[in-house]
């Protein structure tokens, strides 16, 4: 029988790779449900291609969308967790930033199978992600390339023989530039990420190196694992996903060609690896795999990152909201490049600390704070 798969942020670089996936295998899954935010244009094309029983839209343009015979047609975060509630097998959750994280929770109280590349559900909430996988038969698989290679490598490994984990970043389109032409930069240049295709924020993300940050959080949370035994590794051909050291000093990696539908496979069918016609790496041609360490002085994000792991739940929180609003700052024009971690800098370091956060509303209650605080701030230095 195959398994109904309801994809959020259908439309994204992720949500588009999962569709084609599922085009691959279609003999294994069909789409019940597909939401996204604002691009009706392709999400009309999707509802034609795949004749989902359900769309959400959660942007401005529901009226550009009118429901088909065989199309229900739900609005808004009401509607994604009407969806997840239905009788979906499979939640893909693509959605990009904090606005992930309630779907995350639905998923999971309705003991679905949660194939997660929202890290941001992670960042913000892992101690209530885990606290509901222990209580509810939900299953959570990583979608990331980097946590589905670490997940791969540790799912054969005993506890005991870890010693550390390590995260690959691509280092993004500034990795050789100085901190003087860092003041420079422009937010179209940091839209051309020399290796992966994906949305504008977390391509950002890249090139600020928050995005390895946000996933040496996510996967304190993912693999139950302290801070200090997880460290990254700049690695520009993107062919090492991820390492694991081993307590006799030995390593094991995890290498595939730089293709999101590779760990999008992996996920919807469980942990099964199926044939795919993507993502084909030509190990009998002649490359190269460079590894060096990060430069947490021309790139601050990721120091402040493991700052935020040292000081508790609410500094994870906070350094995933301040980021988001100083991200947009600056692909507004607002806020220079380096600007947007010493904004994120300034609400950490005033930020109400509370260590342990344990409830959702808990949650929301810091991020509307840092969301008030950063953009205060933001006015009164930038604007």
């Amino acid at each position: 029988m195959k398994k109904k798969v309801i994809v959020l942020g259908s439309t994204g670089s992720i949500g588009t790779a999962t569709l084609q996936v599922i085009e691959n295998q279609q003999d294994r899954f069909e789409v019940l449900g597909l939401v996204c935010r604002n691009n009706i244009e392709l999400l009309k094309k999707q509802i034609e291609r795949f004749k989902p029983s359900y769309v959400c839209v959660y942007g401005d343009h529901l009226n550009n969308i009118a429901p088909s015979g065989h199309t229900k047609v739900l609005t808004g975060m009401d509607g994604i967790k009407e969806m997840i509630g239905m009788d979906g097998d499979i939640i893909v959750n693509a959605l990009p930033g904090s606005i992930g994280l309630e779907p995350t929770i639905a998923a999971l109280k309705e003991n679905k199978i949660l194939a997660l590349a929202n890290k941001e559900s992670l960042v913000m909430a892992g101690r209530i992600v885990q606290r509901l996988l222990k209580e509810g038969s939900g299953r959570l698989l990583p979608v990331d390339s980097e946590h589905s290679a670490l997940y791969q490598l540790l799912s054969s490994l005993p506890p005991k023989e870890l010693k550390t984990l390590m995260i690959t970043a691509s280092g993004g389109p500034f990795r050789n530039h100085t901190k003087e032409a860092l003041k420079k930069v422009k937010p179209e240049e940091a839209m051309k990420h020399p290796t992966w295709n994906m949305g504008s924020k977390i391509t950002l993300d890249s090139a600020t190196l928050m995005n390895k940050g946000l996933e040496v959080m996510e996967a304190r949370w993912l693999f139950n694992i302290e801070a200090d035994r997880i460290r990254v590794l700049v690695h520009p051909e993107s062919i090492v996903h991820g390492i694991v050291e081993l307590v006799d000093n030995g390593f094991i990696s995890y290498m595939s060609y730089p293709d999101m539908k590779i760990p999008i496979s992996f996920a919807l069918n469980e942990g099964e690896r199926c044939p795919l016609p993507f993502g084909n790496l030509p190990m009998e041609e002649a490359f190269t795999l460079s590894f060096h360490p990060p430069d947490l002085d021309r790139f601050p994000s990721l120091r402040l990152a493991y700052d935020a792991l040292g000081s508790g739940d609410s500094a994870l929180i906070v350094i995933n909201c301040a980021n988001e609003i100083a991200a947009q700052a600056f692909m507004d024009n607002r806020i220079g490049f380096i600007d947007i971690p010493a904004v994120v800098e300034e609400a950490l370091i005033h930020h109400p600390l509370a260590p342990v956060i344990d409830t959702v509303e808990a949650v929301w209650d810091i991020h509307r704070w840092v969301k008030d605080y950063t953009e205060r701030k933001i006015r009164e230095f930038y604007d």
